[in-house]
């Protein structure tokens, strides 16, 4: 058996190696998780940004780009040594050169894909476990992107070799369908349709003995994670169930929310539609904390209680009380499988030696710890930042899993449409209301789907060119969206902050500011929930307070997306300290024509006209293109620049207005004049 010898091994401890097959050490695993990361992007191109935040989320300032260059520089001195030439970096990006960095990964796939008879034997030797085994400490950030890599991986290769096991070659029996039902047990033991290939492989050799230590052999994995074997997998050794083992079919497709799908014998079979009522399965979360109550001072048991009712303010997870009686170090990690939303274990312990407070969250569906920190209260500013932390990571980690496109559960399905949204792109939006459209139709009284088509259309009508105006609701219609949402669950923060917006763009500021008020009082330690809502307060006049609720939000933050600067840059408009709000607004992007003309305003406003005119010039090729999918002067240029400012104090909008002028006549009117 020859296997050529990766540059690049990701599959198990990772490592980079030389021509002549020796591992080349780098200094940290971060150096390495660039490679790794990048690798796995389509185009093997990131912004050092991104990997800056992935990598070194909780680096304040320009430390975590100082850490990355140190970083690069680890790894141009590894690629020295190997005598190779992988990795480019100018002009903000890291590149890997495409072609130059064969992996186990892509040699696996390409083995997997290309041949009507892989070498199994090689397929095993190459699959030595998870994508960066090893690597799930090194960051918060990059554990979650590395987690939902690990599973898009291990679908990839599980349905490249599923291929190769249709029914027609499970009943030929051929010894390359035994290998490839063994490689799929060698990835994962308990994966029962691999077992059932070979039981029906042995059967139809007449080798009945080995068809049954097979089965004992499932039922000996799957005990191990608290389940049994389906009845399909039983029955296949039932002879009264059949005349004959020949007789016996396997489907091996694994079908997302199919209404049917072929089985082998060209028969359509039809699928019972489980989700088509109205329960909605969220991710299950058990909270195990005897021992806090019974030893921890008043503070630990706080914390606790904090942490709880901040997941039970998300309205996204289905909580349970589970405390634990027996071992003081509760019940051992074991896996729950069959949870569409996940099911999770929240631990708290308290250490009466340090008074510090174990928390522990377990992933129950991967018999896995997520994450395990020690909280001391004597280090954070206040016990709902520490909550607000832990809470953050929880809710992370769940929504991240769940944006994985293989889960077609409603509640998943929203957080792929969430993901979609924030992305501030028409194409993705388009995406999005498609996923919308199918859960409302599928789950009428989901009110999230409704108030998320009511924020898609508010983006389109607001940021973009729209070719056909007749496929956008108009503002009645997405008023009558928001209320629908809020009417079906009131206690919904997204339902009320969304209904704000549109209240503000129907000059209802009043209204607007009891919205996003009553938001903020439902989720107070979501920091997104209240750095939008206070933008909304700052828009409604409400400036004092939406000041406030921003810098909470901002100190909430682990890492701040880039995005919400420029809501944070509205509220410091609105308080008329226009100084601050160019200043922040420069961190924000500029995908959106809303941060073009805040950056523009804000600098008029301070008086500094000459700065904000370099803006434009100096930047005016790929602000052309904002401007141009914004659709700005393709309609009424006034109409826009009526709808794009949202602030209802008469000094604050005409103040504002100042920088959509400027916009508009340094694009589409006389430049010279300005």
């Amino acid at each position: 058996m020859t296997i050529p010898v990766p540059h690049f091994a990701g599959l198990g401890r990772p490592m980079l190696k030389g021509a002549d097959g020796d591992p080349v050490a780098t200094k940290t695993r971060k150096a390495l998780a660039i490679l790794g990361y990048v690798s796995r992007i389509s185009d093997l191109n990131a912004s050092r940004e991104a990997v800056a935040d992935l990598l070194w989320s909780s680096a304040t300032g320009h430390r975590g780009m100082q850490s990355l260059r140190q970083a690069l520089k680890q790894l141009k001195t590894a690629e020295e040594i190997a005598g190779l030439d992988v990795v480019k970096t100018q002009g903000g990006h890291i590149q890997i050169f495409a072609g130059s960095l064969p992996t186990d990964l892509a040699y696996l796939l390409d083995l997997l894909n290309t041949s009507d008879s892989p070498d199994f034997n090689t397929a095993i030797a190459l699959w030595r476990g998870d994508y960066l085994t090893g690597f799930e400490d090194i960051d918060p950030v990059f554990t979650d992107w590395l987690l939902i890599e690990r599973q898009r991986i291990r679908d990839e290769v599980m349905d490249a070799t599923l291929k190769h096991l249709s029914g027609a070659v499970v009943a030929a029996a051929t010894p390359g369908a035994e290998a490839a039902a063994h490689f799929l047990l060698h990835m994962d033991p308990a994966f029962e349709p691999a077992h059932r290939a070979l039981i029906q492989i042995y059967l139809h050799r007449g080798q009945r003995e080995r068809a049954e230590q097979q089965l004992r052999a499932c039922e000996r994995e799957l005990k191990e994670l608290d389940g049994v074997p389906e009845q399909e997998t039983r029955d296949l050794l039932s002879v009264t169930a059949r005349s004959s083992p020949s007789n016996a079919q396997l489907v091996l497709s694994r079908p997302q929310n199919p209404e049917f799908w072929q089985d082998p014998d060209g028969s359509d079979v039809t699928v019972v539609d489980h989700g088509s009522d109205n329960v909605i399965h969220f991710p299950k979360v058990s909270i195990v904390s005897s021992e806090l109550a019974r030893t921890a001072p008043n503070d630990g048991i706080y914390l606790r209680e904090e942490i709880v009712s901040g997941l039970s303010a998300y309205r996204s997870f289905d909580l349970f009380q589970s405390d634990y009686f027996g071992d003081a170090e509760g019940p051992p990690p074991v896996l729950v499988q069959g949870d569409d939303g996940g099911n999770f274990l929240l631990r708290f312990q308290h250490n009466d030696r340090s008074g510090r407070v174990l928390i522990q969250f377990e992933d129950r569906a991967e018999g896995r710890i997520v994450f395990s920190e020690v909280v001391d209260l004597q280090e954070w500013d206040g016990i709902e930042n520490a909550a607000s932390h832990t809470i953050g990571r929880i809710y992370s980690h769940v929504t991240n899993k769940l944006r994985n496109p293989k889960n077609s559960s409603a509640f998943a399905r929203w957080c792929q449409a969430e993901a979609l949204m924030v992305e501030f792109d028409p194409k993705s939006d388009r995406k999005a209301l498609q996923i919308l459209e199918e859960i409302s139709k599928r789950h009428s009284t989901f009110s999230m789907s409704y108030s998320g088509k009511a924020l898609v259309n508010i983006k389109q009508l607001l940021h973009y060119r729209v070719e056909d105006r007749d496929s956008v609701l108009s503002w009645d219609e997405i008023m009558a969206l928001c209320e629908h949402a809020v009417k079906l669950d009131p206690w919904q923060p997204i339902n009320l902050r969304t209904h704000g917006w549109a209240l503000i763009q129907s000059g209802l500021a009043d209204e607007a500011r009891r919205s996003f008020m009553q938001a903020i009082r439902l989720n107070s330690v979501d920091p997104i929930n209240l750095i939008s809502a206070a933008e909304g307060l700052a828009f409604a006049g409400e400036v004092e307070l939406a000041r406030s609720k921003a810098e909470k939000a901002m100190n909430l933050f682990t890492t701040v997306p880039r995005v919400f600067y420029e809501y944070y840059s509205l509220v410091f408009f609105a308080s008329e300290d226009f100084e601050t709000a160019a200043k922040i607004i420069e961190r924000a992007s500029y995908k959106s024509i809303v941060g073009l003309t805040t950056r523009v305003a804000a600098l008029v406003c301070a008086g500094k006209d000459a700065e904000a005119l370099d803006l434009l010039s100096r930047h005016s090729e790929s602000l052309a293109k904002v401007i141009d999918q914004a659709g700005l002067g393709t309609g009424d240029p006034d109409e826009w620049g009526r709808r794009i400012n949202f602030f209802q104090d008469p000094k604050t909008r005409a103040s504002y207005d100042r920088g959509v002028q400027l916009v508009k006549r340094y694009f589409f009117g006389d430049r010279a004049a300005i």
